[in-house]
């Protein structure tokens, strides 16, 4: 037997004890178990690193030895290491938990595959600090219930059912059951679902090789029953399950399904845009029994992106929304993919048609799965955004609902100003696109041209190599900007000091340019002035790069995206209220205002209106004027 075989038998063992304990203590233990004995803060990323790129840069000489990623991950969970880089490898997993053991395999697979099949299946696994996090999620629905059942529908690395079933084995043990008899009780307990044949069958091998080590027992047909290559989203199961668990595949579906296997989704159906954890949320919302659990790990963007609208209102008519959970890592959280990810937790109605109204606690999870609750927050009706978790600087939460009547808001449109989004796509007017000015271009406008401290540079702060000038196709612009404006870009992240970065257009810039105006690319927000404003587009670039505006705006901003629409929405303080932005205590009475704003965001009258909506990247040869073209008449947005 190779140390790393060995090792794990040496782990501490839990106390006797069983699923019917308190949540909190079952929570704990739990989250002990998955960290596999090891502290996990003390775990060098370095090492960790170090296994993955051996694995990259040997891929090609990996893959003509063992001919499969799974021949390859075979020899390191069984010690067959006799080439060089399988001997390293073996040497830089030598020491951690199986847990950490098991994550490191599973990413060698999927680093092998390739990244075209890596892509096409989201094999992105989740880490067992995370897991560790999710499984104390879930530990309600697992307490005092002697045979809970399990399912992971999308059980790729096995990184949720190996930690899960391990604690379930020991509690039949701690019962008087003996191992074998408790592993195969443990294996009839659970199912997993994946749709790569090598994942299922590594998934298999990593839960066999856990009953193994930590109770001497092997199975070999049992471990295969309970892993089934399949298509979660058209695979039949006649079961109900206690608690599903998972972290199901991210991106758009495209063209990948029939439209009838986008009928299931219902509201959540958005065509080719329709996002593939949309569809398996749906599907394993069906298996859950009544008063059971899932606890699924997402990317933030369902939470109030306006596309997930839908989806919002197919979960509250199945599910009570239990707490939702920010994770505070985005980058190095999965191996070689940067996402924003959260927790969510629901429990399924024990009816057809549930509330929709109701009250979910919200968190932040740290990147060693340590979990603070900071507040609650409520869930809206008709597919209203839901709230993110955000701290402010007093360590309250922001009042995480919608503006109420009784309180007076704003938005940009009562301000005076409309949201237009860039036209130009450089990617599709390549040709358009010039270094130096020419008769007929337009200045072209990056979001570089919104500097971190808040100014205006149409250079980008001169280190910007993208063209600066745009030709149009025809004479007259009608998305050309000629007046007073903000400019707002349309990405960031949580790694930014602020979510909204804002700048107003310098007056200069714009006298040098009256004529014709300048135009912006995809990936900048334009806020115009009309007529007379009630806020000076210095002040309210200075709004928008508050701290109480952005505050407020993370909580419904589930995506690196900054929403055109939910900025619209953003409810905003009494103009005639604000300072002068030349007022040296500015940020601190634009607090000071937003705390008279019951809510975040302004009520939708009607989710359809006009008034609402956002014109998308049209058709740059299109000679209509803006204030002209009937499909933006008595709208603010363009």
């Amino acid at each position: 037997m190779s140390d790393m075989q060995s090792r794990a038998r040496t782990q501490r063992t839990l106390p006797a004890s069983d699923f019917r304990l308190a949540p909190a203590r079952l929570a704990n233990r739990l989250n002990g178990e998955c960290r596999g004995g090891v502290n996990l803060d003390q775990i060098e990323p370095t090492r960790l690193l170090q296994f993955l790129n051996v694995i990259r840069r040997s891929r090609v000489q990996i893959l003509a030895e063992y001919s499969t990623p799974l021949a390859f991950c075979d020899a390191l969970l069984n010690g067959r290491t006799s080439s060089r880089i399988a001997s390293k490898a073996a040497t830089l997993l030598a020491g951690y938990s199986s847990d950490l053991r098991d994550y490191q395999v599973a990413s060698a697979y999927a680093l092998l595959m390739g990244k075209h099949r890596r892509k096409e299946l989201s094999a992105y696994f989740t880490p067992p600090a995370l897991t560790a996090a999710a499984i104390a999620a879930a530990a309600p629905f697992l307490a005092g219930r002697a045979s809970p059942s399990i399912l992971d529908p999308a059980c790729g690395g096995g990184a949720f059912l190996v930690p899960l079933a391990r604690s379930l084995a020991r509690a039949h043990v701690a019962k008087g059951a003996r191992p074998v008899r408790a592993c195969t009780k443990t294996i009839e307990q659970m199912q997993g679902i994946e749709l790569d044949e090598g994942l299922a069958t590594l998934s298999r091998r990593l839960l066999a090789s856990m009953f193994y080590e930590e109770f001497g027992v092997a199975l070999g047909r049992e471990a295969r029953s309970t892993i089934r290559r399949a298509d979660t989203l058209i695979t039949k199961l006649d079961q109900r399950f206690d608690l599903v668990v998972g972290n199901p595949p991210y991106g758009r579906i495209g063209s990948r399904l029939t439209p009838a296997a986008l009928m299931a989704a219902g509201r959540a159906n958005n065509g080719g845009h329709t996002n593939f954890y949309s569809l398996f949320l749906m599907r394993a919302l069906d298996w859950v029994k009544p008063g059971g659990g899932l606890v699924f790990i997402l990317p933030t963007s369902f939470v109030a992106g306006p596309y997930f609208s839908g989806l919002r209102q197919e979960i509250l008519d199945r599910a009570d929304v239990v707490r939702i959970d920010l994770h505070e890592q985005r980058e190095n959280l999965f191996v070689g993919a940067v996402q924003d990810v959260c927790m969510l937790t629901l429990r399924r109605h024990s009816k057809a048609v549930g509330r929709a109204h109701h009250a979910y606690d919200i968190g932040i999870v740290d990147a060693f799965g340590g979990h603070k609750s900071i507040g609650f927050a409520e869930t809206p009706t008709n597919g209203e955004p839901w709230m993110l978790p955000v701290a402010t600087n007093r360590h309250i939460i922001i009042p995480t609902r919608l503006a109420q009547r009784a309180s007076r808001y704003f938005t940009l449109t009562d301000y005076g100003y409309r949201i237009r989004v860039g036209k130009v796509v450089p990617t599709r007017e390549r040709e358009s696109l010039r270094t130096t000015p020419t008769k007929g271009t337009l200045p072209l406008l990056w979001a570089s041209a919104v500097r971190p401290d808040g100014t205006f540079s149409a250079t980008g702060g001169g280190r910007s190599k993208n063209p600066l000038w745009f030709l149009p196709p025809v004479k007259d612009v009608p998305f050309a900007t000629k007046g007073p404006s903000v400019l707002v870009q349309r990405t960031s992240n949580r790694d930014q000091n602020r979510r909204l970065n804002a700048a107003p257009v310098c007056p200069k810039f714009l006298k040098v340019h009256r004529q014709h105006g300048f135009v912006a690319e995809n990936h900048v927000i334009i806020l115009e002035a009309l007529d007379d404003p009630r806020v000076s587009p210095a002040s309210l670039a200075q709004i928008l790069n508050s701290p109480a505006a952005n505050q407020r705006f993370s909580a419904v901003s589930g995506s690196f995206s900054v929403s055109a629409k939910i900025l619209g929405r953003l409810a905003l303080p009494d103009p005639d209220l604000l300072p002068l932005e030349t007022d040296k205590k500015f940020t601190a009475k634009i607090e000071a205002c937003f705390e008279a704003i019951d809510g975040v965001l302004v009520p939708l009258p009607n989710a359809h209106s006009a008034q609402h909506a956002v014109e998308k990247t049209c058709n740059l040869r299109s000679r209509v004027a803006l204030d002209d073209d009937t499909r933006l008449k008595a709208r603010r947005f363009a």
